[in-house]
């Protein structure tokens, strides 16, 4: 089962400041709904987040990486796994600059397999579409600061 959100917002910020940001596992880490602390392993980081699908809760390990930080912005890709589910997903940001602010773009291609997705795929899809909305909301928030 496949999810892709994406979406754009402004911040009062120039675009070098907004990628340095976001170029900071610890700080993206504590933008996404249930993450606690990260720890870096290699060149990947591992975090655990507090996962809720419906009737099932329970904890979700995920692994990633960044695969390109560029000055207009950042891909990070990675896995997470629990609640006998997969999701692989990869996260796009570019950065533009507006004004005297920044127009940031996202996007978010996430893909789950495993127990949970097959029994209640719905659930399932409907929670990843939830937590892509909530980080980029909390994005935002962050980077309005």
């Amino acid at each position: 089962m496949k999810v892709e959100e994406s979406g754009r917002f402004s911040v009062n910020m120039p675009p070098e400041r907004v990628v340095e940001l976001i170029a900071k596992p610890e700080v993206v880490a504590k933008l996404i709904p249930g993450v606690g602390k990260i720890e870096k392993a290699g060149d990947e980081y591992i975090g655990e987040a507090q996962v809720k699908l419906g009737h099932l809760s329970g904890k979700m390990t995920a692994r990633f990486r960044y695969e390109a930080v560029r000055s207009d912005g950042v891909v990070v890709v990675g896995r997470a796994t629990g609640l006998q589910t997969t999701a692989d997903f990869r996260i796009e940001v570019s950065v533009k600059p507006s004004g005297s602010g920044s127009d940031v773009y996202w996007k978010f291609a996430g893909e789950a397999r495993g127990l949970a997705a097959s029994l209640a795929p719905g659930i399932v899809k409907s929670a990843l579409k939830k937590m892509a909305e909530d980080a980029a909301i909390n994005l935002a928030q962050f980077l309005s600061q």
